[in-house]
Parts: structure tokens; sequence; C-alpha cells
């Protein structure tokens, strides 16, 4: 059973215009399932003989195109209407580039390409122009929390939209957070009930893809060097990134250090986001920091999934969710505030010249906090209302409202949101 996606919602006007259509992001995310709802979508326009599924993964399939890029049309039964290929893992093509600026150029009007991509590494290395002008590329991320409560057939998911719900209600909100805090979203791993199953599909996939494709991507030569760095990093959520200390702490030169970071980065495992300075008076760091893509990824590499309670990294996998729950509705304007005294603001997201702080905090209040840095930063940037993220407190105090996490991101989709496609060109 394939479940809806909310990026298809996204996707969906583009399948008219000629561009072509890029998935992007790390594997086993839904690139192949949301291939399959767009097609589903094409057929009931009446289009089955128009739309056609390539996986290049398929030799048979790899070796002709790879020949010339004309022998897609060798698939084309009906040459009078356009025609739809959808191709999962474009990166296997010799040349995506030439392929898809080729039959773009030609052909934009007989053929729509929709295409799948699981390493922005390894396309940046492959295409040797921007296709400026003839794509539109979606970023495709683990599930949101919202689509995993859909993947879970949860039957809280019909209070998810309310107001006010009943304690009960909110109390299995908060088992399903912890459970998405564990084992991440991951489909695969979110459809598994049994934590067993879900483990061993979080280890697979560690082996599969960081331990074995990132290091074969980027011609790891130092792998236990390697290995440390994803060990160091995945318990630095959130905090500041040192590379001279990271250096010195594994004994790997500077250079070597930026380099893993960079194919993590563009391997989507990590996301970078940087401070925030602008009309700020106080200097500020220029450290960036870091966040993980799957949060189930990430405890899988430190084989821990003990609960929240009993461990002291809760409040860094909550600012992790926040921070991804961000990055799904508010793209890549995403920042964090910190000045030379450590006052902090953890996340500074920039819309439509609109100014919103952030404040997270992993735990139960009754009543308002100190929120200096938050109060200060709404003062000196002119921002919007700052919001302090919790668990359970809903309450608006001068310059700050504080929001539990569910009202929080029924909230931030409508009030921070910018489109996640980015149209290069």
């Amino acid at each position: 059973m394939l479940y809806q996606r909310a990026i298809i919602d996204e996707i969906k006007p583009w399948l008219k215009e000629k561009e072509t259509i890029i998935l992007n992001g790390p594997r086993q995310v839904g690139k192949t399932s949301i291939l399959e709802l767009l097609r589903q979508d094409l057929l009931k326009q009446g289009l089955e003989k128009t739309i056609f599924y390539l996986n290049l993964e398929e030799i048979n399939v790899l070796g002709p195109l790879n020949e010339n890029p004309e022998r897609l049309l060798e698939y084309i039964i009906n040459s009078d209407k356009k025609n739809y290929f959808l191709i999962d893992e474009i990166q296997y093509l010799d040349n995506p580039s030439n392929f898809l600026k080729h039959l773009y150029d030609k052909y934009n009007q007989k053929i729509k390409i929709i295409c799948t991509g699981s390493s922005s590494l390894e396309l940046k290395a492959k295409f040797q122009d921007s296709l400026a002008g003839r794509k539109i590329t979606f970023n495709v991320l683990p599930l949101s929390f919202e689509e995993f409560l859909i993947f879970k057939k949860s039957k809280i998911y019909d209070y998810w939209r309310q107001d006010k719900v009943p304690p009960k209600i909110e109390g299995e909100f908060r088992k399903l957070l912890d459970e998405f805090l564990l084992y991440g979203g991951m489909p695969a791993v979110v459809l598994k009930n049994d934590v067993k199953l879900k483990k061993d599909l979080l280890s697979e996939y560690t082996s599969a893809y960081i331990n074995k494709d990132i290091r074969h991507i980027g011609k790891i030569d130092d792998i236990l060097k390697f290995n440390q760095l994803v060990k160091l990093l995945s318990v630095q959520i959130g905090n500041l990134l040192n590379v001279n200390e990271i250096s010195n702490t594994l004994g790997l030169a500077r250079r070597k250090v930026e380099t893993y970071i960079n194919l993590l980065e563009n391997t989507f495992v990590l996301i970078k986001t940087n401070p925030y300075y602008k009309n700020i008076r106080s200097q500020i760091t220029k450290m960036p920091k870091f966040y993980w893509f799957d949060l189930g990824i990430r405890n899988q590499l430190l084989s821990n999934f003990s609960s929240l309670d009993a461990r002291t990294d809760s409040g860094a996998l909550f600012e992790n969710f926040i921070f991804n729950e961000l990055r799904s509705a508010a793209g890549k304007k995403i920042f964090f505030y910190r000045t030379t005294n450590k006052s902090e603001v953890d996340f500074v997201v920039e819309q439509d010249n609109k100014v919103y702080p952030l404040e997270v905090k992993y735990m139960e209040m009754s009543k308002p906090l100190k929120t200096r840095a938050l109060k200060e930063f709404s003062e000196q940037s002119k921002s919007e209302k700052g919001k302090l993220i919790n668990l359970n407190y809903n309450y608006t105090r001068g310059q700050v409202e504080y929001l539990d996490f569910r009202r929080f991101i029924l909230l931030n989709p409508a009030k921070l949101v910018c489109q996640r496609q980015n149209l290069t060109g």
C-alpha cells in the first residue's frame, strides 16, 4: 500500500510544464514510491499508453540509454501525444546532464522526464552544466511527523488538527513523538511495528548507505577515521562545529575533516545551518551547526535506543526534530543566533522579509521561563514574536509565545512556509 506524501501536491503542477523534474534525496526516503504515486495520478488522466517507468539499476535499461539518449524514443507507442518517462536513479548514467539536456532541447514538446537521484555529489560530478532553465528540483526528505502519523494509521490522527484534545490523546501524541525521536522517519522503518525489525532495518541502512555507498562515492581511504568522525558528529547535534577541535581530537588533517563533512552534506546525511547576523548589534560566531537528516539513523550509529527519560541527549533529539520539521516547511532559510557572550536562540527563520526567532525546550512546563536571549533578539532585530516550543505548554507573554510541539507543527506550515522546490536557472 502506498501512502500519500505532502510533496506530491507541490510536484503535480509541474507535470503540466516542460521542465524536467528531478527528485533528489538519500536512499529509501520514498522517491520511488513518489514516482509511483505520480504515475497513478497520470493514469487517472487516461494517459496509460504514454507513461513509462525505467529503473537504471537494470543494466538492460541503462546500457542502451548510455549509448544514445534517443534510444528512449524506442519506448514510445503513441507519438501524437506527450509521453511521460519516470526514470529511477538518474545518476547511474555516464552523463546524465547531457542525456537530460539533449532530450529536453530536442523533444520537450514530446517528452516529459521525471527522475530521481540519490546523491547530489554524484549528480554534481556528472552534471557538466547546470541545466539552467531546463529542470525543477525537489528535495525528498524522510517523513514529517504528520506523515509519520498517517503511515502509522493512528486513530489519534483524527485529532491532529483540533485545537483541544483530551489528555489521553495528548498522551498518545507524546508516545508517538518518543517513537519518532528514537527510530526516525524512514518510511520502511516507520511501517514496522516490531522494535527489533526497526533496529534491523536501521542497521542495514547505516551499513549499506553510510558505511559502504557514501565511502565509495567519496573514495574514502581512511575508513577508521571516517567512521570515528561520523560517530563524533552524531553526539554533536546542535553544537557549533569546530573543525580544528575535531581535527585535533581525531588526529585527522583539517582538510580531510572538511572533505568528509562536505561528503556527508552532499549525500544528505548532515544538514548545515549558519549563524544569523543581519541587523544584530552583537558580533556572533561564524561556526555553523549541523543536524541529522534522520534521528533513527543517528541513534543507530550510536547504538542507543534508550527511552527518552533515560538519556542525556533528549533535548538534542527534540531540537533536531524541530529543525527537520522547519526544514520541511521553510526550505533552506533556517539560521541560529549566538553572540560572543554565548547568548543563543536555537533557530531564526527568515521568510518574506520577516524574521521568526524560535527556542526549543524538551520539557513539560507549567509557567513561563526567563527567555532573555529570545526577548533581546526580538527587540534588537525587530522580528516577529518569539516562539518557545516545548512539550505541553501554550501561553503568550509579551514578546514570547509558548507552543507545545503539536500546536507548533500545525502553526508552522501556515506561517513559516516557503516552497521546497528550487528552480535552477
